[in-house]
């Protein structure tokens, strides 16, 4: 996939001579989602893909290259989008750019990270942007997708340990974790909900104290979830934080020198660990000797 001039040029200097090398090229079809701006990325002002006046002259220079085959072009608006509408337009956009066998689509469905929001159901979403290539670009097209979130947030959730439980104007429930395992509330302000696992009320969820879960780094902002009730949290509980499959464990990191926490895949009541808790040998591997 080929996203601005320079990387047709530098393509073109790694394939040479001999077989043309297959290529998308990408195109900002200047169309957005709601979400929030730091996952969006359709607008015409995006450091992603050749705008909309750019893409002719970008392809007819694909087209006229002898070192690649130009097969088609691929759009993605964004990530984290709840309404349909965006993706059939972006999808329209690029239907005067000329005709293709194959279309890349992206992807960018969102899912519930909270009970008030309500993605569309992925059969909703296929459809919706199948009917709308197939009017617009033509049957018969190879069309791509990309599901990513859509597919793995619901899988997986986050366990932490209470490690304090603080009074002042708040109460400041923290964990053994938060930005180092979850980035997301602190980068672009991503809603979770929390509750305690090991304890439940009985109602079965929720809780009464009105609680800032609040993680183990040295930043004010290492704050998993704000303004959530968590059933009388003491320092022990376990607390769980659901729809973390997408964008947990792929942008964890060692702020604070803080060791990844490990995967565990559960099923039938088996639990397996995949990815094992890393070690402060492990942090210090590459250090090398004065």
């Amino acid at each position: 996939m080929i996203d601005n001039a320079d990387e047709i040029e530098r393509l073109e200097a790694v394939v040479g001579d001999g077989n043309r090398q297959p290529v998308l090229l990408r195109v900002t079809p200047d169309v957005r989602g709601e979400t929030n701006d730091k996952i969006s990325t359709g607008q015409a002002d995006s450091k992603f893909g050749f705008s909309m006046a750019d893409a002719p002259a970008a392809i007819a220079r694909v087209e006229g290259s002898a070192a690649l085959d130009l097969r088609g072009l691929h759009i993605h608006i964004g990530s984290q989008i709840l309404e349909l509408d965006p993706f059939c337009h972006a999808i329209e956009a690029i239907a005067s750019l000329g005709d293709f066998a194959t279309y890349n689509l992206g992807g960018g469905l969102g899912v519930a990270y909270s009970a008030e929001q309500e993605p569309p159901r992925i059969s909703d979403y296929v459809a919706a942007k199948v009917d709308t290539a197939n009017r617009v670009l033509g049957p018969g097209k190879r069309l791509l997708e990309e599901p990513g979130r859509a597919l793995v947030a619901n899988s997986t959730v986050t366990l932490y340990t209470v490690q304090s439980v603080k009074r002042n104007v708040s109460t400041w429930v923290a964990v053994d974790g938060g930005m180092s395992d979850n980035l997301r509330p602190m980068l672009y302000g991503a809603v979770y909900e929390a509750q305690i696992a090991d304890r439940f009320t009985h109602s079965g969820t929720g809780g009464g104290t009105m609680s800032q879960l609040t993680g183990k780094h040295c930043e004010s902002g290492d704050i998993i979830v704000r303004d959530v009730e968590l059933a009388d949290p003491r320092v022990g509980d376990v607390v769980v934080t659901p729809a973390t499959g997408a964008y947990g464990h792929a942008m964890a990191n060692n702020y604070n020198g803080v060791p990844r926490p490990p995967v565990v895949f559960v099923a039938n009541g088996d639990a397996r660990l995949v990815v094992r808790r890393e070690t402060y040998d492990d942090l210090a591997a590459r250090d090398v000797d004065g």
